[in-house]
């Protein structure tokens, strides 16, 4: 990619206005260490241009046009969004906003010695989010643009900035997920879970907040973590956990207690390991569910509270079933749908 074409899609970037697909190419660049160094340029020239007190020697217009004609030498039919429907009205737009400080960036980045807009500096207060979904059967491994890796268990939902704000990394969790947080002490990073919140500077740990569970379980690998309940923390980091601990909320009671926990069986799934410890039938078939994405159930519910003693690391799904068969005593039966597997139900003979 050529240099121009790249300041285009960072400035698209900054100012919240790139789409999904220009989302996942700057991913990519980034990835690359020129485009990555050429990033942190260009978005440190941003949040500086956000101090800019004067506008009166930026002309709105003359950055309008001059990036138009540099976009259109790669896509000669480019038009801003409403661009044909509301070419009078674009300036009063709230659109606008963002969009010239974008012109302001690439005049600044190509030209040189041009004074930005105060615009730039409202439009760091709009936030504009990506959303990653899991499906059962799926893990996906996000990693964010300061660094931090997620992996994110199936059925979950993650929700997280295109970029973060100034004092703080937030994301959204709803579901389970791992976190390998990149350090930064000016910049907690925080995960909201219903009314929960974690927040640390640099460590790994994992949440656990499915929202057909009755618990949500935050359990700390490495380093320390806040978190903040609405029982045993009226004040934001009255909690602290340290490794091996485990905090579970009751999310019924609203009550929290804080264990020590077995570190591959309370994180083992990001790496295809699943242990059940006298596990009741039930409650290890909601795992096995979202691990291989078939559906599992009991045709009578007096046989859920069979135990299950069992370690599973990266086993078929049918070698799992076969476990399960002989370790309750149970036998099972399968449906389909359109020759695809939908439900092993099981069954007392």
């Amino acid at each position: 990619m050529k240099k121009d074409e790249f300041f285009v899609l960072a400035t698209k970037y900054l100012s919240g206005e790139a789409s999904g697909d220009e989302m996942n190419q700057m991913h990519s660049l980034l990835k690359m260490k020129k485009y990555s160094a050429l990033f942190n340029n260009i978005d440190e020239k941003w949040k500086r241009a956000g101090t800019a007190e004067s506008s009166s020697t930026y002309n709105v217009d003359r950055g309008k046009r001059i990036l138009f004609e540099k976009i259109r030498r790669y896509n000669p039919s480019f038009q801003w969004e409403k661009e044909v429907q509301q070419q009078r009205a674009w300036m009063v737009q709230p659109m606008f906003r963002r969009v010239a400080a974008s012109f302001a960036l690439v005049i600044l980045l190509v030209s040189g010695g041009v004074v930005l807009v105060n615009v730039l500096k409202q439009s760091s207060g709009s936030m504009t989010w990506n959303e990653k979904k899991t499906v059962m059967g799926e893990k996906s491994i996000v990693t964010l643009l300061d660094g931090t890796t997620i992996t994110l268990n199936a059925d979950s939902k993650l929700k997280y900035p295109v970029r973060f704000g100034e004092d703080s990394r937030e994301v959204i969790l709803e579901g389970e997920a791992f976190f390998e947080v990149a350090p930064d002490a000016n910049k907690p990073f925080v995960v909201h879970t219903g009314n929960i919140s974690t927040t640390d500077l640099g460590t790994k740990f994992d949440v656990s907040a499915f929202p057909n569970e009755e618990t949500i379980r935050i359990s700390l690998e490495e380093g320390k973590v806040n978190v903040s309940t609405p029982t045993v923390a009226p004040q934001k980091g009255d909690v602290i956990l340290s490794p091996t601990q485990q905090l579970i909320y009751n999310k019924e009671n609203e009550s929290s207690t804080i264990e020590q926990f077995d570190m591959q069986k309370a994180l083992g799934w990001k790496d295809n390991i699943l242990i059940f410890d006298n596990e009741p039938l039930s409650r290890a078939l909601k795992p096995l569910e979202r691990y291989f994405g078939v559906t599992f159930d009991i045709a009578d519910r007096s046989l859920a509270n069979r135990k299950i003693k069992a370690n599973f690391k990266n086993e078929s799904f049918w070698t799992v079933v076969k476990v399960l068969e002989k370790a309750t005593g149970l036998s099972y039966t399968t449906i389909k749908e359109r020759n695809e597997l939908k439900k092993i139900v099981f069954y007392e003979k």
